[in-house]
């Protein structure tokens, strides 16, 4: 028998002669964990950069979404072959414009809780393509020349 089986085999004799002889409802018998384990929970930043961010990006959707619907009823054609269909519709066009305004919102919030910074940046991105859209059909409707 090798050595390091009889080193092996006296420390569990001698372990289980020490656990035996004591009693398990001793309030003083605590037993070491064998193994421990800590996690690191970092709590979410609460989105307060990014509120400013969600509020201009809604106001800006909201007034794509009437500024289309008006353009149309003053005799122009949308180009967005998609929305084309409903831009003379004001229900069906509100609809539409919240859907993607939330899908918009939603996509960044998933996105910020691991890449902040990107997300910042693609609502970023968001609110300066919709200022332009915004300025563009404002051109159209004939509220700015």
């Amino acid at each position: 028998m090798p050595r390091s089986a009889i080193a092996i085999s006296l420390l569990l004799i001698c372990a289980s002669a020490r656990v035996g002889a004591q009693s398990l409802d001793h309030p003083s018998f605590q037993t070491p964990p064998l193994l421990s384990t800590a996690v690191d929970v970092k709590a979410a930043q609460p989105p307060i950069p990014m509120v400013p961010l969600y509020a201009s990006f809604a106001g800006l959707t909201a007034a794509d979404g009437y500024l289309t619907w008006r353009a149309v009823h003053n005799g122009a054609t949308e180009a967005n072959r998609f929305i084309a269909p409903i831009a003379g519709d004001g229900a069906r066009l509100a609809v539409f414009k919240v859907a993607t305004g939330v899908v918009t919102v939603m996509a960044a919030e998933q996105l910020r809780h691991q890449h902040p910074r990107t997300a910042m940046w693609m609502m970023v991105v968001a609110n300066s393509g919709m200022m332009w859209v915004v300025w563009h059909n404002a051109q159209v409707a004939g509220l700015r020349r």
